[in-house]
């Protein structure tokens, strides 16, 4: 369970910020780009054309890009020097959490430092991005989220070797994949890694404000997990209770 980190080169960092910005999507994944980038006009950005707001979006990331370089080298340096103290850890507490071996999977994740605020995972490529603003605690904040994705998913994979195209969204198997982490962070052992306040940001926003049957999911989900005598049971138990009530969790997600 290695964690190689680096720099995501310009054209990848710029990329990956416009995929939260063509037409298609909503503005809860396109504004929080020109909240940490004030300089940004929102008009162009939010209101032009496509067309138009790509060719502005890309040059103006392209060159705020080349004026922070070696502030994103310096940040690829303190995390890989920061994941280096933590792994080992990291990894004990994993494998206890899981049942697993952890120090024998995923021995070539990788994360990218981006411009991109939004940061989104490959779990074929087991490799996730990480805002070039975040300090020490929010880069593992971070990679534990994406490591309980990728391990998640590898046990449920061995366990019910289904379509892993349904392990993305906006199938309900990434649905209960985004619930579960905050269950293994404020229900494991794994919730030691993280800080107090970062317990309860652990997953999207209106998870923590959903209720089906007048409890709040994220609660149940807990109560599922704490009974299970197996992580495999709590995956059964926990998706045939999403299966059954799925047309409400989706209502609250829109």
């Amino acid at each position: 369970m290695t964690l190689h980190i680096e720099v995501m080169e310009k054209e990848n960092s710029v990329s990956s910020c416009l995929m939260f910005q063509d037409d298609e999507t909503t503005p809860y994944w396109k504004e929080p780009l020109f909240n940490v980038y004030p300089f940004l006009d929102r008009n162009i950005g939010l209101n032009s054309s496509w067309e138009k707001r790509r060719e502005y979006l890309t040059q103006e990331l392209s060159a705020y890009y080349s004026q922070i370089k070696d502030e994103l080298d310096e940040k690829a340096k303190i995390f890989n020097k920061h994941w280096a103290y933590k792994e080992e850890n990291v990894i004990k507490i994993f494998s206890k959490v899981f049942n697993i071996d952890c120090n024998s999977i995923f021995n070539n994740m990788a994360a990218e430092i981006s411009i991109n605020p939004i940061c989104p995972r490959d779990l074929k490529e087991k490799s996730f991005t990480i805002f070039y603003k975040s300090d020490e605690s929010r880069f593992l904040e971070t990679t534990l989220h994406e490591s309980i994705h990728f391990v998640w998913f590898y046990l449920w994979q061995n366990y019910f070797k289904d379509n892993i195209e349904e392990y993305e969204g906006p199938h309900l198997k990434w649905v209960l994949s985004e619930m579960v982490v905050d269950t293994f962070v404020n229900h494991s052992d794994i919730g030691k890694l993280f800080s107090k306040e970062s317990r309860s940001s652990a997953v999207y926003k209106y998870f923590y404000t959903m209720n089906v049957c007048n409890e709040p999911i994220l609660d149940t989900l807990a109560k599922f997990y704490k009974k299970a005598k197996s992580i495999k049971e709590f995956m059964e138990i926990s998706y045939k209770y999403c299966q059954d009530n799925e047309e409400k969790i989706r209502k609250q997600m829109l």
